[in-house]
């Protein structure tokens, strides 16, 4: 009866794991934090977010970096394991993944980090995209808060599903008020994953290279009905960036939002 229990907890665990990774994709310690009021409301700062994003992908060429997973169960079953992984991005929605290490749990690498990569994959399909992107499209946002966080300048949006797309999500949107970019995402997915999941807390971080905004961290923490508490962390670095040539994304965005673009 545990050997059946283990599997079963093995084949949920992928997909609780899977839906939270494509949810994708921290702000640094919020110290000397003011409150101050915001300049625009929510549907203009989202019309600049994704003027911006338009921008910034039409820019991008290539890149590549190395990401790393880690996921520790604290479980029935105490799991671990680790997976480094090279990504080379072709635009507009080519990637290949070369696995450069791995250690620890098989099940883990077989079920749940190679299948984040697959999904990643399928993810990539303009269908696909157009889905999951974080647009009025598929939210609704309200501003609740401007906030000055170490000299930089945040609005603070909470946002919420139109749908109920397993891949959405339910939480705060931390912007970059200077760069129209997403910083930081808190919260939850719209659809619980699975049976066995109870509840399920993820941040997923950006960081600023160059012209574009690339994730930084994404880390989930999920209560496992009957199990305990498994928790996957991602962390993105050592990017190298193509940029397309004559491309002035500032410039650009500025010119479509003075003509109401």
């Amino acid at each position: 009866m545990m050997i059946l229990f283990s599997q079963g907890f093995n084949f949920h665990a992928g997909r609780f794991l899977l839906t939270l990774a494509l949810l994708a994709v921290s702000i640094p310690a919020v110290a000397q934090q003011a409150t101050v009021s915001a300049p625009l409301s929510a549907d203009e700062v989202m019309q600049r977010v994704v003027q911006m994003n338009e921008q910034r992908a039409g820019a991008l060429e290539t890149y590549t970096s190395i990401r790393s997973y880690h996921l520790e169960c604290h479980c029935l079953s105490h799991k671990t394991a680790d997976m480094v992984v090279r990504v080379e991005y072709a635009a507009p929605n080519k990637k290949v993944f070369t696995i450069v290490s791995e250690s620890g749990s098989g099940t883990v690498r077989g079920r749940v980090f190679k299948k984040l990569l697959e999904a990643e994959q399928e993810s990539l399909r303009e269908e696909n995209q157009q889905r999951t992107a974080i647009t009025p499209d598929n939210y609704t946002f309200q501003l609740t808060d401007y906030q000055k966080i170490d000299g930089n300048e945040f609005y603070v949006l909470e946002a919420r599903p139109l749908n109920k797309n397993k891949f959405l999500f339910r939480g705060r949107l931390w912007v970059d008020a200077k760069a129209y970019a997403i910083a930081q995402v808190q919260g939850e997915p719209a659809v619980n994953p699975s049976w066995w999941t109870l509840k399920t807390d993820f941040k997923r971080s950006y960081q600023e290279i160059g012209s574009f905004w690339l994730p930084e961290s994404n880390e989930s923490e999920t209560k496992v009905r009957i199990f305990g508490t498994a928790v996957l962390t991602i962390k993105y670095g050592e990017y190298q960036i193509t940029e397309a040539h004559n491309s002035n994304i500032a410039v650009d965005a500025e010119e479509k939002l003075l003509n109401g673009q």
